[in-house]
């Protein structure tokens, strides 16, 4: 009997924690259709938004409570789940109503808070790890200790019972605009990509890719780079580009060799470099005119370089990595065996192009407006299921969504997780006004120090900008931090650039990094480890930008022998790293050492001297070219 009952029990637990994943990954999809206009007309984004969370939730402690074989532990997991799904229920209800609109800390509102955050870091720990719920729980503590920091970091008085409802009721906490946009894009394309591999589309990549492989080294990274920086100018969203593109790239990148975090991570940064590449600039660069004055012709002029700059590096990089999965090449003479030629490269027929049309789905729709982005993703859904149903037929093809299923659900469930955490730092920091007062505290900072003035600026930006589009990003530093630089002595064009990197790069730095946390759904991998591997690619982003102030040059500005001696310096000193990391011998390494040292007085023009700065960039190239010609007589090049 008791055998019996524990085999109803694990059935019926099987199948909640089934009907709960699927309705995380098709709700979504269900609510941006929208047919006939019914849900949009009949219920608010914040019904929405309860019912997606209590079922991530549900799932992800269901899961883990079928998971267990303890009967107490199981059955607290089980409870804790039906919390949470009373819990949505409870929200969905009082969003439809009049109520919603008075926060006030009563008894019943309180409980379902208090809830909610309790059943929310559980799942936190679950789904993503330690840091997330350890994250979650800081954030909520610092927020409301706030009031007791010293000015100018002190936030207003707040009571605890107001505080913890806020959270939850507030529209800008647990139910925010981060959960807002990973439970209804970052959802549908995490679906996508799920469904693209089980049409084969994935297999097709590693094909490519490793064909690709063959034509240079890293070519599919560098690929990536290209692409993704180029559908991200114009996109005006890192998480938009990482999800429509990252489904195609990561994978490639991963069939090349490159670990799942990395290949994230590379995506996460080339998605976020388009914000910062010209001309478009993810349309900052016209809004960045019209707030300064400043030509469009001339903004886009001065971001040109840095953005070569950015992607020389990741050129490098991306080299680098590719020569580590490569390995040495064969001996001299050797032959590749039957099964390392037929690995290396597959058979690509021409019904692989059936893959092509999830892509030409996606990109014709998201090109037909502003808000099409998650149609587009719709529509690639509804092309690989017609190219799987083509290629593999009806059968092979239903086998394949079942054996895939329970991946997709426990990806989506922990990711809209993450996303109600996340929001919850964007709700605290505008609770307590932290970001306003930080700002406000820079310019007092600024006046002792200008590098302190510009790491917290830094900092600033990095803050405001967690979670925004490019455009908003933008609006936001450039009225708030831009002219308090402008009036520390820093040129307009630096200050506002200088603004817009940090405001952009938020995207790849934790703890919200959005576009990091879409390309981790995409892969798979966890979250933190890939924001920090999108860090480590991205170095360039975060250190160029103080070049911007102390070597204007580098935008264009200044006289012409500045300018010219300020390019070749950086380009030199990019190129004498990547020497002096690979430097095999004294000499090598020396020459390369001593070009990097000119190449830096060139730029930085320490003595102020023009002519020095000229006759250092002279001889930085100079040792460059020297030491790439004794490269090449070794056979290092």
């Amino acid at each position: 009997m008791a055998t019996d009952r524990r085999t109803l029990s694990d059935r019926g637990l099987r199948g909640l924690t089934s009907l709960s994943g699927l309705a995380v990954v098709l709700l979504p999809c269900l609510w941006a259709i929208d047919p006939f206009d019914w849900l949009r007309s009949n219920l608010v984004v914040d019904q929405f938004l309860a019912v997606e969370l209590a079922l991530a939730l549900g799932f992800t402690l269901w899961l883990r409570a079928r998971n267990l074989s303890a009967a107490l532990p199981r059955s607290g997991f089980f409870l804790a789940g039906c919390a949470a799904l009373g819990v949505g229920l409870f929200l969905f209800r009082h969003f439809a109503g009049e109520a919603a609109l008075f926060i006030m800390p009563t008894p019943r509102l309180l409980t379902v808070s208090v809830l909610l955050i309790a059943v929310t870091l559980l799942a936190s720990f679950l789904a993503s790890g330690p840091m997330m719920g350890l994250l979650l729980f800081g954030v909520f503590g610092v927020g409301y200790l706030a009031q007791f920091f010293p000015a100018p970091f002190d936030a207003a008085p707040v009571d605890l019972k107001r505080y913890t409802v806020y959270l939850v009721f507030g529209g800008n906490g647990f139910l925010g605009r981060t959960l807002g946009v990973i439970a209804g894009t970052v959802t549908i394309y995490i679906l996508f990509g799920a469904v693209y591999e089980i049409s084969g589309g994935t297999a097709a990549i590693d094909a490519l890719a490793r064909k690709m492989s063959r034509r240079g080294k890293g070519m599919a990274i560098k690929a990536t780079i290209v692409s993704s920086g180029l559908f991200g100018m114009v996109s005006g969203s890192a998480s938009s580009n990482v999800l429509t593109s990252g489904a195609f790239t990561i994978q490639a990148m991963r069939r090349f060799g490159l670990p799942g975090t990395k290949a994230g991570g590379i995506e996460a940064v080339s998605s976020t470099m388009g914000q910062i590449t010209p001309p478009v600039m993810g349309a900052a660069a016209f809004l960045m005119a019209d707030l300064t004055g400043l030509s469009y012709g001339s903004i886009a002029l001065a971001a040109t370089v840095p953005a070569i700059l950015c992607y020389t590096v990741m050129f490098v990089q991306a080299s680098w990595m590719a020569a580590r999965i490569e390995g040495a090449p064969l001996p001299e003479g050797a032959e590749p065996s039957a099964t390392t030629a037929q690995d290396e490269m597959p058979d690509l027929t021409w019904r692989d192009l059936w893959h092509l049309l999830p892509v030409i789905a996606i990109v014709t729709v998201m090109f037909k407006g502003d808000r099409m982005t998650e149609l587009a993703g719709i529509a690639g859904i509804a092309a690989a299921l017609l190219s799987g149903w083509i290629l593999h037929g009806p059968a092979e093809l239903w086998r394949r969504i079942r054996s895939s299923a329970q991946g997709a659900y426990k990806t989506t469930a922990s990711l809209v997780i993450a996303g109600s955490a996340l929001g919850v730092v964007l709700g605290v920091l505008g609770m307590t006004g932290l970001d306003v007062s930080l700002t406000l505290g820079i310019r007092e900072i600024g006046e002792t120090s200008l590098l302190l003035s510009l790491i917290l600026t830094a900092l600033s930006a990095m803050v405001l900008g967690a979670g925004m589009a490019t455009t908003g990003v933008y609006i936001i530093v450039g009225t708030l931090l831009a002219p308090g630089l402008v009036a520390l002595g820093v040129p307009l064009m630096a200050a506002h650039l200088f603004v817009l990197y940090f405001g952009v790069v938020s995207m790849i730095t934790p703890p919200v990094a959005f576009a990091a946390l879409a390309a981790s759904g995409i892969s798979g991998e966890s979250f933190t480890k890939t924001a920090f591997a999108a860090m480590r690619f991205g170095w360039i982003i975060y250190v160029l930008p103080f070049l911007f102030v102390y070597a204007p040059g580098l935008l264009l500005v200044g006289d012409l022998w500045t300018v010219a001696a300020s390019l070749v310096g950086a380009f030199v000193a990019i190129l004498a790293v990547d020497a002096l990391l690979a430097g095999e011998s004294r000499l090598t390494t020396g020459l390369a050492a001593v070009s990097l040292a000119l190449a830096v007085c060139a730029v930085f023009d320490p003595l102020g001297a023009v002519s020095v700065a000229v006759a250092a960039a002279i001889l930085a190239l100079c040792g460059l070219l020297v030491l790439k010609g004794w490269a090449a007589r070794l056979g290092k090049v």
